[in-house]
């Protein structure tokens, strides 16, 4: 979300200072590419050096390719020519010339769609600067006509190319709506845990029942912390799955563990005994035998056992992490994971 919403509020700077930019997006991937889709780039002219130098904001994946597509961005802004395009860019070479090479050797390509922002655009981008930072979800849509949004009423894809013609591509992205960790226990573990997740742009959610502790009153990354019994914890999750949602189990005892995962049973347990949709994971913290009798708990009050397979538990990456910040990153590193592969 915090790139997200800075690259839009640099867009909105950029018009409302009557400076156009190019806005370039990467609407598709195949695997080898340093972009996938969503990633961004705005691009205008630097007005302090007299338009000389690009003023950049985003990626698209770097490199020589991002370079070039910066280059191409000066030279339509400095003749105050438009530009429009959907673009395949090849990461590899081939002799015959027979595609389009981006001038990275990563293997794989990307489709790359662009168009010219204007003054005239300000009130749309004003409108996702505006849903980006108070998380309400709206329809980005961009082709060869230009930027656009639309409401969104219900879960929807998060990336769409509706078309590949050149002559008439059709591209919408799903805003306002970042993906979001939403953690049960906010001490030590829960603290770093939401530094670590907040830098790499989720939204994180903490709740713990416990109105007295440091860790909750000194946590200044989360969105929201909520001071409520882990009975509720299913409930909390429910209000975000508009969302990709990640969950967490690490509260300050088992007992409490077996709570709010018996409450997120209770909220989602569906006919085929799986996980809803939009809950892309759920880790559990501890160690092997305290895991062992959280889920004998659970069957025995008749947690479904398929159910407690969807929960990935030890959770983390096993990178002999020890300290808070450290099993931090290990939690991150298994839900990126998670998130790049659906």
């Amino acid at each position: 979300m915090t790139n997200q919403l800075f690259l839009w509020n640099f867009i909105a700077k950029c018009l409302q200072r009557k400076s156009p930019c190019v806005l370039y997006v990467v609407v598709a991937a195949e695997k080898g590419t340093p972009g996938n889709p969503g990633f961004a780039m705005a691009v205008a002219l630097n007005s302090t050096v007299n338009g000389a130098e690009p003023e950049v904001s985003g990626t698209v994946g770097g490199g020589i390719m991002e370079k070039n597509l910066q280059e191409e961005a000066v030279n339509m802004l400095k003749s105050g020519q438009t530009l429009s395009f959907l673009r395949k860019l090849h990461h590899y070479k081939r002799p015959d010339g027979s595609v389009e090479e981006s001038g990275l050797i990563c293997s794989g390509s990307q489709t790359i769609g662009a168009c010219t922002l204007l003054g005239e655009d300000l009130p749309t981008v004003k409108r996702i600067v505006t849903a980006i930072a108070e998380s309400k979800p709206i329809r980005l849509q961009i082709s060869q006509r230009g930027l656009a949004t639309s409401s969104v009423s219900r879960s929807i894809p998060r990336f769409v190319l509706a078309s590949a013609e050149e002559e008439d591509w059709q591209y919408s992205e799903l805003l306002g709506a970042p993906d979001t960790v939403v953690i049960a226990g906010g001490g030590h573990v829960g603290l770093a845990l939401s530094r670590q997740m907040a830098l790499l742009g989720f939204c994180v959610v903490v709740a713990d029942d416990r109105a007295d502790v440091d860790t909750m009153r000194n946590n200044a990354f989360a969105k929201e912390l909520h001071i409520a019994s882990y009975q509720e914890f299913g409930e909390i999750v429910q209000r975000f799955l508009h969302r990709r949602v990640f969950v967490i189990i690490a509260t300050a005892a088992y007992k409490t563990d077996v709570e709010a995962l018996l409450s997120l049973s209770k909220t989602f347990t569906t006919p085929d005994k799986q996980r809803p949709e939009h809950i892309e994971y759920i880790g559990l913290m501890g160690s092997k035998a305290k895991i062992t009798t959280i889920f004998r708990d659970l069957r025995l009050v008749g947690v479904p056992e398929a159910w407690l397979k969807t929960v990935s538990a030890p959770i983390g990456v096993q990178i002999n992490s020890d300290t808070p910040e450290e099993i931090a990153v290990s939690i991150a590193a298994e839900i990126i994971c998670v998130k790049n592969a659906r």
